[in-house]
């Protein structure tokens, strides 16, 4: 049998129950890493656990509030433990919203900024301590709305602006040692988008499917697997020259 591209390294993967989630555990851990994936939802991420334990591979849930730095610590601690050291944190978690700027409230705006930036950022300053003399790499998680802007998502595009310079930011403060990229996906056919979508009346939510089809080059929604792919990459040896970037897989987009 082929060794993975990610055999014996260690990971912890945030938002591990959601779309993007849940494929990116399972992925990792066929490329042969071993995983701890980490969110809020509890029984689901159980779930996960039955499910990728049952087919053999090395995986555990934790639950975490990527908001809280208590919890974040947590994961660390138990990150310690079961693996002693990590090699990849893949910073997925995040949230969205599609409001006009002038009509978000304090605690949207706290709560957008609190899961896509500060969740990065509380997970890294836990967890790269456990990547001394590793070659640790980082994958965060970002947007194509954190390379360019769109009306109604004031809130969206500050948190993944902000999230692809602290990536940067990151990559120069950390490197050589430990590498720090971050994907910019396109609109990703997952619960997140569509749920954003069905939150419109029938007619609006359908117009904007359609609009997010053909905005992308290809005329569809990406898949989680296609955003995932990229990631195995940033986290494997194969991308030991890659740091400070944000890659767009958003097909095309951002070229615009």
């Amino acid at each position: 049998m082929t060794a993975g591209r990610l055999e014996g390294k260690t990971a912890v993967i945030t938002g591990a129950c959601g779309g993007m989630g849940t494929v990116a555990c399972r992925t990792f851990c066929e490329e042969g890493a071993s995983v701890l994936g980490v969110d809020v939802a509890e029984e689901a991420g159980e779930r996960l656990e039955a499910e990728l334990q049952g087919a053999g591979l090395d995986f555990v849930f934790q639950r975490c509030d990527v908001t809280s730095s208590a919890d974040a610590s947590g994961v660390a601690a138990v990150a310690r433990e079961r693996f002693g050291g990590l090699d990849v944190l893949y910073n997925n978690a995040g949230t969205i919203l599609g409001k006009p700027l002038l009509e978000t409230t304090d605690d949207e705006w706290d709560r957008v900024i609190g899961v896509n930036l500060r969740g990065a950022f509380l997970t890294m300053r836990a967890l790269v301590p456990l990547m001394e003399g590793r070659r640790g790499s980082i994958v965060n998680v970002a947007s194509g709305l954190g390379l360019v802007g769109a009306p109604h998502m004031s809130a969206y595009c500050a948190s993944k602006g902000g999230l692809v310079l602290l990536t940067k930011a990151a990559a120069l403060e950390l490197g050589p040692a430990i590498r720090v990229n971050v994907l910019c996906p396109g609109v990703i056919d997952t619960p997140m988008p569509r749920g954003l979508a069905d939150s419109l009346p029938p007619e609006l939510g359908r117009k904007l499917l359609r609009e997010w089809e053909a905005s992308h080059v290809a005329k569809r929604l990406g898949t989680p697997a296609e955003v995932v792919a990229v990631a195995v990459f940033l986290a494997s040896d194969e991308a030991s020259f890659v740091t400070g970037a944000a890659i767009p897989v958003d097909s095309g987009i951002t070229a615009a």
